[in-house]
Formats: C-alpha cells, sequence, structure tokens
C-alpha cells in the first residue's frame, strides 16, 4: 500500500496520538500520596486493563471511567485512594502536554487534507487538549456526543457521515492497536500506527503503515501530494 493515494481526509485519535498520554498520566500520578512506594508500571497496567473492561459496559461519562480505574488499579496493589485524590487526578487531563512534534505536523497536512478528531475523552477536555496542540479541526467526535467508547465502531461511523466519504478513502492515525487501529482496519480505513511507545511491529501491520512519529507521517503524506 502506498500512503496518499487514494485518502481524502485525515482522523486521528488524542490521547497517545497527539497528546502525551504517559507523561501526563505519570505527572498526575506523582502527587499522591496514597500511591508513595507503589508498582507504577504495574499500576499503569491495571489501570488500562481496568479502563478496557469498564468502557464495554453502559456508557458512563469518561471521567468517572478514569477514576474508577485508577481506583481500581490502586486496590490491586493494597491503596485506597480517597476521593479528593482521584478527583485531583481526573482534573489534570486537559493540561497533559501535546507532544512536540503534534501542532506542526497536523498544520501541514491541513492545508492538503480535512482533519477530524475521534477521542473518548469528554468533550470540554478535548477542546482543552486541542488548544494545546494547536491544530485547525474540521469535526470533532466524542464518546459524551455519540455514547460510545472506541474500540466501539460509531465513532468512525460518524465520522464517515461527518466526511462524507468511503472508509477506503480515509487514513485513522492513532497510537493504539487495541483502541484503534485494529478497529479502523476492520472497518476498511487506511491506518497509520504512530507507535510512540517503540513496540514491537507486528505481522498484521504492514511497514508502511508505521511511524516513529507524525512529522514522518506528515513528509510521507506531503511528499506523495506534492
Amino acid at each position: 500500500m502506498v500512503l496518499g493515494t487514494t485518502i481524502r481526509a485525515l482522523t486521528f485519535d488524542c490521547y497517545g496520538t497527539l497528546i502525551d498520554w504517559d507523561a501526563g498520566m505519570r505527572a498526575a500520578l506523582r502527587p499522591i500520596e496514597g500511591l508513595a512506594g507503589s508498582d507504577v508500571e504495574k499500576l499503569l497496567h491495571d489501570r488500562e486493563q481496568a479502563e478496557l473492561a469498564l468502557i464495554a459496559g453502559h456508557y458512563r461519562i469518561y471521567s468517572g471511567i478514569l477514576g474508577d480505574s485508577l481506583r481500581i488499579a490502586a486496590t490491586a496493589q493494597g491503596r485506597a485512594l480517597p476521593y479528593g485524590d482521584v478527583l485531583g487526578f481526573v482534573n489534570t487531563m486537559n493540561r497533559w502536554p501535546a507532544f512536540p512534534d503534534a501542532g506542526k505536523a497536523l498544520r501541514r497536512l491541513a492545508v492538503s487534507y480535512p482533519l477530524a478528531l475521534l477521542s473518548n475523552a469528554e468533550t470540554k477536555v478535548l477542546q482543552a487538549s486541542i488548544k494545546l496542540v494547536g491544530a485547525p479541526f474540521v469535526a470533532l467526535l466524542t464518546a459524551e456526543d455519540l455514547h460510545s467508547y472506541k474500540p466501539a465502531p460509531k465513532h468512525w461511523e460518524a465520522a464517515l457521515k461527518r466526511l462524507h466519504l468511503e472508509p477506503r478513502q480515509v487514513l485513522h492515525v492513532a497510537g493504539s492497536l487495541v483502541y484503534d487501529i485494529r478497529p479502523a482496519r476492520t472497518l476498511g480505513f487506511q491506518v497509520a500506527w504512530i507507535n510512540r511507545r517503540n513496540q514491537p511491529v507486528t505481522d498484521e501491520l504492514e511497514p508502511t503503515s508505521v511511524f516513529t512519529d507524525l512529522t514522518a507521517l506528515a513528509d510521507v503524506l506531503l511528499g506523495v501530494r506534492s
């Protein structure tokens, strides 16, 4: 596959792709006294697994899911977090930093492609994060609006309606295989995996669809379009 030959629009995940999810979460956990001395790597892993289970149930606002997933992960290490600590953690999300390459790469891409953002975050939080990224989007599709969480298909279905395109004409760009890349491929989208965590590349992805950052993706797409 040669990226760019049939692409008419780009859809993006935000957290872990444009916003540095790992750095933001680690910074938010650091001041919580009840987690002092805990196994942070296990905590992060357990929280992510708990979130996947929670979003598979009935729709709830994401701030509640984020807080509950942290509480579940802390409990697994014998830590009971007070409500104030959990709320303080959740309320930092709108300040988590953008990746240094994100804004410039997106502004370059926006000259040639309409950009849409597909996120599990609440709308107000996402809007604050977009300001930190500093890039133009023609559409924001949130779980709060759709009452559905990725990896369920509703975000992509709504994006196609908004963009008036077919799946093969859209490139979905994301850092998560579980939440984004695999479900988007299943729906017929072209995909670009931004491998921020330097994970092993599986056989399910073509090497040409894997990028270390957004600058590399923009270089390829704009080179094709030039």
